[in-house]
């Protein structure tokens, strides 16, 4: 009987320690705001994990949200006083807003520290379109670089095939359009052009913001761009479409009456866009790398998009906010997760080598393993720089754009406005 008493009592001693303990766990809420669900939807599951496995002892309440107009809403908070989320999605078009006046270093934390030697494994040019000052500001979401997302049975019915080179395309083009099909489409967003721009060796600005769209060699390579793009347009190679257009039912309804045979375009384009909204042309897709300059020079491919996600400076858990975020977005099972549960590719180099990525043979491709396509140009990101006064040459190429497409304005006119509008508003707030 006294045995089976210190039996009992011993086992109500571990109970009360162990209530204790659960009792002395640390409540901490950890906040995420971000454009995309998608992102939400990433990190609410590394979270539970990430939890688990390295913060036991921590009794973690996620606040993780999508938050409409959250830049505005962000910088608005920022103005008034009011508090950040801990971790913030930055998409990197609105990333020149937070570079004025310095904000991006005011508000959240330079990571390139935390970053250390990892900065080698990611596609470098992931990382500059968050450089502010020689710091790091933002961890990529995806690569975002861009393919030729085509239809071959389209192809093969005006006797095309898939061009390799920018001179290919034009030819190849001409002659499809003479039976009334456009291989591709361009926009009057500064974005696409950019996207070109970026391919051939051009830079609009350099690594310390400063404007060098306006250098001889810069300028040069825009009027190169904006060649091929006459080229295409007049012999119908290129379709176009105002930016309002673009994103509509248009080129989908396009593509499936054979008028345009493809696009080329970023990695997100074919889950985000094409999936979703022809969902009946499930096998009918194929991925090619972009066409290259036949002269050599440029990339393989170029980019166009990203989020960037950074850490509140004033977050009284900054530390844990960061945790999670080297967790999902800079380990390699991370990278290879938020490929198979959210579609954005892997922005680590060596997990192209993970047969979860190149080895997926996507059934809306007719079974291609299009991580291939993604592979052969990780290591040709290119690298580009960022300056508040992005908007304002986004902007100015934006709105003479339409103008260049019906032949009123020419290149070099473009161009040149263009350099004016940005250098006379960089002298104005000198």
């Amino acid at each position: 009987m006294l045995r089976i008493s210190k039996t009992l009592f011993a086992l109500l001693i571990a109970l009360m320690l162990m209530a204790g303990m659960v009792n002395a766990q640390e409540d901490v809420t950890l906040t995420l705001w971000t454009h995309d669900g998608l992102y939400v939807e990433f990190f609410s599951a590394r979270a539970e994990e990430w939890a688990a496995e390295y913060h036991p002892d921590i009794n973690f309440t996620f606040d993780f949200q999508v938050v409409t107009d959250v830049d505005t809403v962000v910088l608005s908070n920022l103005a008034a006083g009011e508090p950040l989320p801990d971790i913030l999605g930055i998409e990197q078009g609105q990333f020149p807003r937070y570079m004025r006046d310095g904000i991006i270093d005011q508000a959240f934390v330079n990571l390139t520290d935390l970053i250390g030697d990892k900065y080698d494994e990611i596609a470098e040019g992931r990382w500059t379109l968050y450089n502010y000052e020689g710091g790091i500001y933002g961890v990529d979401s995806g690569l975002s670089t861009v393919a030729y997302f085509y239809q071959p049975a389209v192809l093969e019915s005006v006797g095309a095939e898939v061009p390799t080179t920018w001179s290919e395309f034009l030819e190849t083009g001409a002659a499809a359009a003479e039976q009334g099909t456009s291989l591709a489409f361009i926009s009057d967003d500064a974005s696409m052009f950019q996207m070109y721009f970026l391919q051939r060796g051009g830079q609009v600005f350099d690594v310390d913001g400063n404007f060098v769209f306006g250098e001889e060699a810069n300028r040069e390579i825009a009027l190169e761009v904006l060649d091929l793009w006459r080229q295409g347009v007049d012999s119908g190679a290129f379709e176009t479409f105002l930016t309002g257009e673009m994103w509509t039912a248009t080129p989908i309804e396009e593509y499936q009456s054979g008028q345009l045979a493809g696009s080329i375009m970023a990695d997100w384009y074919g889950d985000y866009i094409i999936k979703p909204q022809a969902e009946d042309m499930a096998g009918e897709w194929r991925i090619a790398p972009m066409p290259v300059w036949d002269d050599g020079e440029g990339l393989g491919t170029s980019v166009w998009g990203g989020t960037g996600f950074a850490v509140s400076k004033d977050s009284p858990n900054a530390e844990l906010a960061w945790e999670l975020i080297d967790y999902g977005f800079l380990t390699y099972e991370g990278q290879v997760l938020r490929y198979e549960e959210i579609g954005y590719y892997p922005t680590m180099i060596s997990a192209f080598e993970d047969d979860r990525v190149v080895g997926f043979e996507d059934p809306f491709y007719g079974g291609q393993p299009i991580g291939e396509i993604w592979a052969e140009t990780v290591t040709e990101v290119p690298v580009w720089y960022q300056s508040p006064y992005r908007a304002v040459w986004n902007d100015a190429i934006t709105e003479r754009m339409p103008l260049f497409f019906d032949g009123s304005m020419d290149a070099q006119t473009l161009i040149d406005e263009v350099i004016f509008i940005v250098e006379d508003e960089i002298a104005f707030d000198s």
